[in-house]
């Protein structure tokens, strides 16, 4: 094994609504910083929802810059709200924004995953099957049709988050959010690693990017008894979206969590921060206005300017991966079959 392949990078970014605006602005300040594609330093990019839009993204080598444009000029456009009876007869929020922005030419357009120049994996679940499914590159010899799947596609699949979006339909199976199980996809992403790539764990280093999380906790004030009224007041549509909250919320506090024993503080960097009481009033995952982008910017502004003073973070961006082995796609440039786990 040559020496560049002795340590294999992840970079593992939560999903989080409008809330990924936050870590698209530190991922835009790093490559402002090192002038050039974050994905350079990186063996492998996982991203779930958002995060999931933002790995596409930086594997294509589209810079984050123009990512935390598209939130702050098109966030509102993105989250407009339709009729929907409260959330009762349909989702607030259509999906048909978003899709429009992401098949722009300078952005998605009509590639496929297989256009990707670095390997990249992205949950979703289909409920067609009630299974999770692992969009992924063609970095692996068993890995023979994702890589045919639009980007676009792939993109609107992982972030159907329910009770905010409809369900997303392609290639015959219906889609939603990633984030229901795997909010955080670092722990998928060392799996990958493992036994896809063949890479030891004592080998493996991860970066993981969150979107300023939330503890979304109980008002002891309130009743107890568990019912739609408990979970979300007067407005039924509430309860689905705060126990989403709640979910992705755990999520991200266990992934840290076990991140931190298996790959230890040596191997594992995490960079998010918590929203204060105050900073939660004013940033959801579908506040799109100007206190929110300017909760989320300022404070991934701050985020970032630590980061890049942080010795562990620097080395991160010091490694040069080998270059990608893809076996199929427009991007094929391996031919021999290599075991899985």
């Amino acid at each position: 094994m040559s020496k560049e392949q002795e340590r294999f990078q992840v970079l593992a970014l939560s999903g989080g609504g409008y809330r990924g605006l936050y870590t698209a602005k530190i991922l835009a300040d790093i490559e402002a910083e090192i002038n050039g594609p974050i994905a350079r330093h990186f063996d492998l990019i996982a991203g779930t929802s958002i995060g999931g839009i933002l790995a596409l993204a930086l594997a294509l080598e589209i810079p984050a810059q123009k990512m935390v444009e598209l939130f702050e000029r098109h966030g509102t456009e993105i989250f407009k709200r339709r009729w929907s009876l409260k959330g009762i007869v349909r989702a607030p929020y259509s999906g048909d924004g978003l899709k429009r922005l992401l098949f722009g030419d300078d952005l998605f357009g009509d590639r496929v995953l297989g256009s990707c120049l670095h390997p990249v994996i992205i949950p979703s679940i289909s409920y067609t099957s009630g299974m999770p499914v692992l969009f992924k590159t063609p970095h692996h010899h068993t890995f023979k049709r994702d890589h045919k799947h639009k980007i676009v596609d792939i993109a609107m699949a992982t972030s159907a988050a329910p009770s905010y979006f409809p369900r997303y339909t392609f290639d015959n199976n219906q889609y939603v959010d990633g984030g229901l199980y795997a909010n955080a996809p670092g722990l998928l992403a060392v799996h990958e690693a493992n036994c896809f790539f063949d890479m030891a764990i004592e080998k493996i280093h991860l970066m993981s990017i969150g979107t300023m999380s939330s503890r979304f906790t109980v008002d002891p004030r309130r009743n107890r008894e568990g019912g739609t009224y408990d979970w979300g007041g007067l407005n039924p549509s509430n309860m689905p979206k705060k126990l989403f909250g709640l979910s992705i919320s755990v999520q991200e506090s266990l992934s840290d969590f076990m991140l931190r024993h298996r790959l230890t503080e040596r191997r594992y960097f995490h960079v998010d921060d918590s929203l204060t009481d105050e900073k939660a009033k004013a940033v959801a995952l579908d506040k799109a206005d100007a206190p929110a982008r300017e909760a989320l910017l300022g404070s991934a502004s701050q985020r970032s300017k630590a980061c890049l003073g942080d010795t562990r973070f620097l080395n991160f961006l010091e490694h040069r991966p080998v270059e990608p082995r893809f076996f199929y796609g427009a991007n094929a440039n391996i031919i021999e079959e290599s075991k899985a786990c």
